[in-house]
């Protein structure tokens, strides 16, 4: 019964009948400030979380990358090593 009669009597509308008006807007305040402060850390905590998936998926790619270049590199040897037996075998 006390919490239904409670927040009836912080209500807004309550609190403007009963001319309490300066009291509703520094409760409002008071809500808002809450919600303000709740909302930058969570956008913190997601900037946090972007920053680091951000990070971790730079570095996938470059072992990616580096990965590609490895093969590059060994199918390049492969081809020059294939081509100098086929050009030592033409001249036998």
């Amino acid at each position: 019964m006390t919490t239904p009669v409670k927040r009836i009597t912080m209500s807004k509308p309550f609190c403007a009948l009963a001319g309490v008006g300066p009291y509703a807007l520094a409760k409002a305040g008071e809500v808002y400030e809450d919600m303000a402060l709740r909302g930058r850390r969570i956008v913190s905590r997601m900037s946090r979380e972007a920053a680091q998936e951000f990070e971790e998926t730079a570095h996938e790619l470059e072992d990616i990358s580096r990965t590609a270049r490895q093969q590059e590199r060994q199918e390049r040897e492969t081809v020059a090593q294939t081509t100098g037996r086929a050009r030592a075998a033409s001249r036998a």
